[in-house]
């Protein structure tokens, strides 16, 4: 299991998800491959006497071999923080903490966190909504009792605060937290933020909700800040809006509109992912309607773009299933082998609150995953296609993931737009099956370490085939 998706002691490997690494390319198509949702469905639910409208609303993470998850159950007007762990990511137990009293005064419940009892003698829990979407971050970097920070969003009818805004704790062990400045460090704003460190570029990340009047509706916004030390932030600026593309579904229909409900973001590989929560309003007034995730990326964590076709990343369920009306994704995107795993939040009921036949509410949260990489790919017919992989220093040997059952790819070494001697797509060894870790080789005596130190172009060919990422090993 590897437990950090941000590792920067390899360098990263070239995705496909948008054109950055790519100079050129013809008779391929970006395809947007959806998650694949774990068949045992959801895999935490409200069992437990103090939980209740049970949601992630929080963060996983992998830690030594074993996962852990920061979530949210709500229940009497108040939101209670929960902690769960897990052996294999499935199968979840919830230790007891007894560190907080729940509703009946005991303390034999996994609350690891009220906000307001950092600030009282109380241990009892408030009948008032706080701390909403916890992000748990892993700092050791920033020292002694910070090695995980919280960032969440607290209100200010609340008490805790003044005014509304997000708001820092601290923790050595994710279990026992310090409360943090006495102000929140990103004031305002609306009550969906994501946050993550960006081991990479070492600097924190955020993504937080708004609403900006957009041709003429208000509408949930997502936007952009980061900060050096996740106490002095940037002002927030818009990082994706709705256009008018993202309102084809609506067919004209008054009051139908797209909103952006939040967008999770993570460091993977050579760039940053976002998990776009497309919420759907279908009544006019921003309250009712489904939602789904579509795919968003970037290179720096400012300049955001969609991704391909923005098919959903993470699809709602069929009809009548525990997440049919909403799913969205949170804090949790973890690696795991060669599997690529998100857990989300998903619920049978519209965001109004409807269920289809007025059929009970089901929640909880749900995995999801990928192969390794596959979340987006570059895929050619049976006539073929290419692609020019621009500006690559070759180190090692080359490896692609790439399915090719059925079909092949080659590749071709080309310095000053001319193929080196030895590395022509005609001398490479076609690839002709489906593998997350293809080793691409030339016949004869080529050795790429004769290019070792010089810039060169790579061009990818493939026919009945696709690739999905590439890196030197």
């Amino acid at each position: 299991m590897e437990s950090n998706l941000d590792d920067t002691t390899m360098k990263p490997r070239v995705l496909f998800v948008d054109d950055g690494d790519i100079a050129s390319m013809r008779g391929v198509q970006r395809v947007i491959h959806p998650a694949r949702k774990h068949a045992g469905n959801p895999v935490l639910v409200a069992d437990k006497p103090w939980e209740s409208d049970i949601g992630l609303n929080g963060t996983v993470l992998a830690e030594g071999g074993s996962y852990r998850m920061w979530y949210q159950a709500g229940g009497k007007n108040t939101y209670l923080n929960l902690y769960a762990e897990s052996e294999n990511g499935t199968a979840w137990t919830k230790p007891l903490l007894r560190q907080y009293e729940d509703f009946t005064g005991s303390l034999d419940n996994n609350i690891y966190l009220n906000r307001l009892a950092l600030r009282s003698d109380s241990r009892r829990p408030f009948s008032v909504k706080t701390d909403h979407n916890q992000n748990v971050l892993y700092t050791p970097h920033m020292g002694k009792g910070r090695r995980y920070i919280m960032l969440s969003y607290d209100y200010g009818r609340s008490g805790y605060s003044a005014y509304d805004g997000y708001f820092l704790a601290f923790s050595d062990d994710g279990l026992h937290w310090t409360d943090g400045p006495e102000e929140a460090v990103i004031p305002g704003h609306a009550d969906v933020g994501w946050f993550t460190f960006d081991q990479r570029d070492s600097v924190f990340r955020g993504i937080v909700k708004t609403f900006l009047n957009i041709r003429g509706h208000s509408r949930r916004s997502v936007l952009w800040t980061e900060s050096d030390d996740a106490h002095d932030w940037l002002m927030p600026r818009p990082a994706v809006i709705p256009d008018p593309e993202d309102e084809e579904w609506t067919q004209g229909h008054e009051g139908y509109f797209t909103q952006f409900y939040g967008m999770p973001i993570v460091r993977y590989e050579s760039m940053l992912l976002g998990f776009l929560q497309i919420f759907k309003c279908t009544d006019g007034a921003s309250s009712n309607g489904p939602m789904e995730v579509q795919l968003t990326s970037s290179r720096d964590g400012r300049r955001w773009q969609r991704v391909g076709d923005r098919r959903p990343i993470l699809e709602r369920g069929p009809e009548g299933a525990w997440d049919w009306g909403m799913v969205s994704s949170k804090n949790s995107l973890v690696s795991d082998g060669d599997i690529v795993r998100l857990y989300y939040s998903g619920t049978n009921r519209l965001h109004g609150g409807r269920t289809i036949g007025d059929a009970r509410v089901d929640r909880g949260v749900g995995l999801a995953t990928w192969p390794r990489d596959r979340f987006v790919g570059l895929r050619s017919s049976a006539g073929g296609g290419e692609l020019v992989v621009a500006r690559q220093r070759p180190i090692g040997e080359l490896h692609v993931n790439a399915h090719a059952a059925g079909g092949s790819l080659v590749a071709e070494i080309v310095e000053g737009g001319n193929p080196v001697p030895g590395f022509e797509a005609s001398n490479c060894i076609p690839l002709s099956d489906d593998s997350l870790d293809h080793v691409v080789r030339w016949r004869g005596d080529a050795s790429l370490t004769s290019l070792k130190g010089r810039s060169a172009d790579i061009v990818i060919k493939l026919t009945n085939a696709e690739v999905f990422s590439l890196w030197w090993r």
